[in-house]
């Protein structure tokens, strides 16, 4: 009797397992591309002028801006148009960027706009 059932259980599980393999395709963004871009800011470094290491290479100008653009909205903030300014910089192949200036800009999309302009350095 003992046989019975564990083969019994053994084949529902079975068939539980294979069962799963024909459920719906389920598609993600989870890729490594999309995964090295989305955290593309991390691998950027805020410098001053000050502490930039002298063998930094210019590339660019980066800017990143934070929008409030519901009254529920959080507001505009420095800490969100850093973060886009230095995703930008890592598309241009920048290790580091030095702040320039954040300022508050007038937008009619914005209750207030915040954006942050930057230089770009490649680190060597």
């Amino acid at each position: 009797m003992k046989t019975i059932i564990s083969l019994s259980l053994t084949s529902i599980f079975s068939l539980m397992i294979a069962g799963c393999s024909f459920g719906p395709h389920v598609q993600t963004n989870i890729d490594k591309e999309n995964f090295d871009e989305y955290f593309a800011a991390t691998n950027v470094q805020m410098f001053t002028e000050q502490t930039l290491p002298d063998t930094a290479n210019y590339l660019g100008l980066v800017e990143g801006n934070s929008c409030k653009a519901k009254a529920n909205d959080k507001p505009a903030n420095d800490i969100d148009a850093r973060t886009l300014a230095r995703e930008q910089a890592a598309q241009i192949g920048a290790q580091a960027v030095v702040f320039t200036s954040c300022v508050y800009v007038e937008d009619p999309q914005c209750i207030e706009m915040k954006v942050c302009y930057g230089k770009a350095y490649e680190l060597k």
